[in-house]
C-alpha cells in the first residue's frame, strides 16, 4: 500500500465541497490511523470516534512522525464537536449518511491499493 497516495486521497475527500464537520473529523482521524496502519477498518475508526476513545487515536498519533500541532488541533476540534455530534447522531438520514461515508472510505482504500 502506498501510504502517500492513500493520505492524498483522504485529504481530497476531506476537502470536498459540502462536507459536514463530523465527516471531516472522521476522515481526519481515519487519515491519522491509516498513516500508521492502513488495514484498520473505517467502521472501527467511526466507532472509536463516536465512543470518544481519545487514547486510541493518541496512540496512533504518537506512532507517526506527523505534525504534532495539527494533531493536537484535530483532537481539540473533535472534543469541541461533541455536543454537535450528539445532536446529529439520530434518525435514518444520519445512519444512511454514515453508512455511505464508511463505504466510500472502504472503496477509497481499495482503489488506492489496486493502483499500487
Amino acid at each position: 500500500m502506498d501510504r502517500q497516495k492513500l493520505v492524498a486521497a483522504i485529504e481530497a475527500e476531506i476537502q470536498k465541497e459540502g462536507r459536514l464537520p463530523d465527516e471531516k473529523i472522521f476522515l481526519k482521524l481515519l487519515k491519522e490511523v491509516w498513516q500508521v496502519d492502513w488495514t484498520v477498518a473505517p467502521y472501527d475508526v467511526w466507532t472509536r470516534m463516536i465512543e470518544w476513545d481519545v487514547p486510541y487515536f493518541l496512540r496512533f498519533m504518537g506512532m507517526d512522525e506527523g505534525d504534532e500541532e495539527a494533531e493536537e488541533q484535530l483532537i481539540q476540534d473533535w472534543i469541541a464537536s461533541r455536543a454537535q455530534l450528539r445532536a446529529t447522531t439520530t434518525g435514518s438520514d444520519w445512519r444512511q449518511r454514515v453508512a455511505t461515508l464508511i463505504d466510500n472510505a472502504n472503496h477509497l482504500r481499495l482503489s488506492v491499493r489496486q493502483d499500487a
